[in-house]
């Protein structure tokens, strides 16, 4: 990451809020947390933003980090049979617009994350579109090697 002092400013808000580092506690993937995973995700969609010149960066991370704010562990039996794969977008954006009040735009990236899982919510924003792919080959790497 070339500008990595510009990441930890967009970042700071968020990863230092109390409700954020409650997912700590969540497994996503393996042995891997919500948090490190949705931070995974920021900073491969950074790096993504850089090469792609992306100018609202701040947006980018926002809602990278923010892609998986569902604030509860999917793994548990009740969750793990459920619909979370298509309901987890929606449960995420609106607890990022209610604890970080995020713009219009970031709750459609954030909604459209898991694309084309989720078909008829597909990113409307190119930054929605590197979320997307980041958090792909984020999970695809937690799945496959980090176990």
């Amino acid at each position: 990451m070339k500008n990595a002092a510009l990441f930890d400013s967009l970042a700071k808000e968020i990863l230092e809020h109390d409700v954020f580092t409650e997912s700590r506690k969540h497994i996503q993937h393996g042995k891997i947390s919500v948090y490190e995973h949705s931070l995974s995700v920021a900073r491969l969609s950074f790096s993504m933003g850089e090469f792609f010149n992306i100018a609202d960066k701040q947006s980018l991370v926002r809602s990278a980090l923010l892609h998986d704010f569902f604030l509860y562990d999917w793994h548990v039996p009740e969750k793990m049979w459920s619909l979370h794969g298509w309901t987890h977008p929606v449960t995420a954006a609106e607890n990022a617009k209610k604890y970080f009040n995020v713009s219009g735009k970031e709750y459609s990236m954030i909604r459209s994350h898991m694309w084309p899982y989720t078909l008829f919510h597909p990113p409307h924003y190119r930054e929605g579109w590197i979320i997307c792919a980041a958090d792909k080959l984020v999970s695809l790497w937690e799945t496959l090697f980090k176990r």
